[in-house]
C-alpha cells in the first residue's frame, strides 16, 4: 500500500507499508479456531445435527440392551428437501441436517414403552396399552423382511409404443423403521411417501406399482405404528426435556 503526505513548499512524501504476513496469517487461524470450537459447543449444547441425534439414538438403545431388553423397534419420519416448520415459537431450536423425529418402541416383561427424541429435546417414556407392533410383525416377518417398495413407474406412448418409465423426486416424506431382536437387525427400512403416489407423470398417469406398494405387508406395519403413536400420544402427551 502506498499513501501521499503533503511536505514543505508543496513537496508530496511517499510512504510505503509493507504488511506482515505471518501476522495475517495467524488472524486467520485464530478465527478459523474459535468458529471450530464455537459450532463444537453448540453441538455439546444440545444444538445438535442429525448425525449426533443417531448417536445419542444408538446410545439408548445400547442402554436397552444393557438392560436386557432385546426387542426394540426404532421409528423415524422426517421430510427430505423440506423446509422445517415449528409448531411454537418456543420450541425453535438451532440443528443442522435433517430434523428427524425418533421414536422408540421396546417389550420389557410384556409391556410396550416408547420414547421420543429429536434433533432438540428428549422425551418422556410413556406405556402402549397395546402389544399390535410385535404381534403384527411377527406373524408377517417374512414378507416384511423380503418386500422393498416399488419405485413409481407409469405408462407413456413413444413412436406409437407404449414405453414404461420411472419417476423420482427430490423432496418427499420418508420413514425408516428399525427392528432389533436380541443381537440381530431383522429389518432397516426407508419407506418414501412418493412411491405411494396414485398418479404420477407430467400428465397424471397412473403409478403401475401403486396398488402393491400401498398393499404390502411393510406399508400397513408402518402405517400400524404410525396409527399406533397417534393414539398413545393423544391420550398421554410425550413431555419433552430441552437437551
Amino acid at each position: 500500500m502506498v499513501k501521499y503526505f503533503a511536505g514543505a513548499a508543496g513537496e508530496r512524501w511517499k510512504v510505503s507499508y509493507i504488511f506482515e504476513l505471518p501476522v495475517i496469517f495467524m488472524t486467520i487461524f485464530r478465527l478459523t479456531f474459535l468458529f471450530t470450537l464455537f459450532v463444537s459447543v453448540n453441538v455439546a449444547n444440545g444444538q445438535t445435527s442429525s448425525d449426533y441425534l443417531d448417536t445419542l439414538v444408538n446410545n439408548y438403545t445400547t442402554d436397552l440392551r444393557n438392560k436386557n431388553i432385546d426387542t426394540i423397534c426404532i421409528y423415524q419420519d422426517y421430510c427430505v428437501g423440506c423446509l422445517y416448520k415449528w409448531k411454537k415459537v418456543k420450541d425453535r431450536c438451532n440443528f443442522s441436517g435433517l430434523y428427524i423425529p425418533t421414536y422408540i418402541f421396546w417389550t420389557d416383561r410384556g409391556q410396550t414403552y416408547m420414547t421420543k427424541k429429536d434433533n432438540c429435546f428428549d422425551y418422556s417414556i410413556i406405556k402402549i396399552p397395546s402389544d399390535s407392533i410385535w404381534t403384527y410383525f411377527f406373524k408377517n416377518q417374512d414378507g416384511i423382511k423380503n418386500e422393498e417398495l416399488k419405485i413409481p413407474q407409469y405408462i407413456e406412448m413413444k413412436n406409437g409404443k407404449e414405453e414404461v418409465y420411472s419417476s423420482t423426486i427430490d423432496h418427499s416424506r420418508h420413514q425408516r423403521l428399525k427392528l432389533i431382536v436380541g443381537q440381530d437387525t431383522l429389518i432397516d427400512k426407508d419407506l418414501d411417501d412418493y412411491y405411494l403416489t396414485k398418479q404420477i407423470g407430467i400428465n397424471g398417469q397412473t403409478n403401475l406399482n401403486y396398488d402393491y406398494n400401498i398393499n404390502s405387508q411393510l406399508k400397513n406395519f408402518q402405517l400400524l405404528i404410525e396409527r399406533t403413536i397417534k393414539m398413545t400420544t393423544k391420550l398421554n402427551p410425550l413431555k419433552k426435556t430441552r437437551r
